[in-house]
């Protein structure tokens, strides 16, 4: 992807204010743990197109849950590239990637 300019790299987005709060959001450490090893995603969604596209439901879930009580990350949309049925990833890639409200973390069912 770095031979082809695919990547575009971005300044030190690190988030101090949003990685504290995120550590608020749960008295579970290793939940905490989880959701502190992915913020990355998160900042650099925040610094480019809000859009998170990884493998990764566990994560996702968490941020999702943590999106009720944190704003700056509700409008994020995430896609599991990997759930093809319900997700349908390659049509949304092919018409845009709009970002639709049912694809963001504050829609994501919790269970």
């Amino acid at each position: 992807m770095d031979a082809r300019k695919r990547v575009v790299r971005i300044k030190n987005s690190e988030d101090n204010q949003l990685r504290n709060t995120i550590t608020t959001t749960s008295s579970n450490n290793n939940e905490i743990e989880v959701m502190q090893k992915d913020i990355h995603l998160l900042e650099a969604a925040l610094e480019t197109d809000k859009t998170v596209i990884s493998l990764d439901d566990t994560v996702r879930t968490l941020f999702a849950k943590t999106s009720q009580q944190v704003s700056v990350i509700r409008m994020i949309i995430w896609v599991n590239p990997n759930r093809t049925t319900e997700e349908q990833p390659i049509a949304w890639l092919k018409s845009g990637a709009p970002p639709e409200v049912h694809r963001q973390l504050s829609a994501y069912q919790v269970v």
